[in-house]
């Protein structure tokens, strides 16, 4: 069970805050049953109710990376190899599954694989599909967010230091 103050990520919200664990006051919920109230780390307006005992939250819900198993993520990035599926609703299903269950090391890959398309196509003069920017953005926002706190770095130097990796491998790629 999550406490006061975890930070954890769920689902294609992203990172969150449990502000606290209590139950809700309102007509029809059950008085005794536990809910997190969580807060997105980016809105501090924003409001998540679920219940502590949902199966399908815990599914969605896993504590954010730690320094250690986002260098260990990192490392893995050169054998994290994504095949395309040509298919639109099949490659939107799969990465909305992706980002759904918080699936950092499936995020990294989709993000690897999109960065490799978008280049793609700019070389034949295209924009990378609005669906695929769409989903880029939304694991690019999730797990950059994860691996800044993960290292104590702002977004934009995570950011970089995964692109930058990611540019490393596209160029080992092109020389092979």
């Amino acid at each position: 069970m999550f406490q006061k103050g975890d930070l954890v990520t769920y689902g294609c919200k992203g990172v969150c805050v449990i502000k606290d664990v209590t139950t809700l006051k309102m007509a029809g919920i059950p008085k005794d049953r536990l809910y997190y109230e969580m807060q997105l780390l980016h809105d501090a307006g924003s409001k998540i109710f679920t219940p502590v005992d949902h199966e399908a939250s815990k599914s969605v819900m896993r504590p954010v990376l730690s320094a250690g198993e986002a260098e260990v993520l990192l490392g893995r990035l050169e054998f994290l190899k994504e095949e395309w599926i040509p298919d639109d609703r099949a490659r939107e299903a799969h990465y909305r599954e992706a980002i759904n269950h918080s699936d950092a090391e499936k995020m990294l890959a989709m993000i690897r694989l999109l960065h490799f398309r978008r280049k793609e196509r700019m070389a034949q003069g295209r924009k990378l599909t609005a669906m695929d920017s769409k989903y880029l953005r939304m694991a690019e926002d999730n797990l950059y967010t994860e691996i800044a706190l993960a290292f104590q770095i702002p977004m934009n130097e995570a950011a970089a230091q995964v692109e930058d990796q990611i540019a490393r491998l596209d160029e080992t790629i092109r020389t092979v």
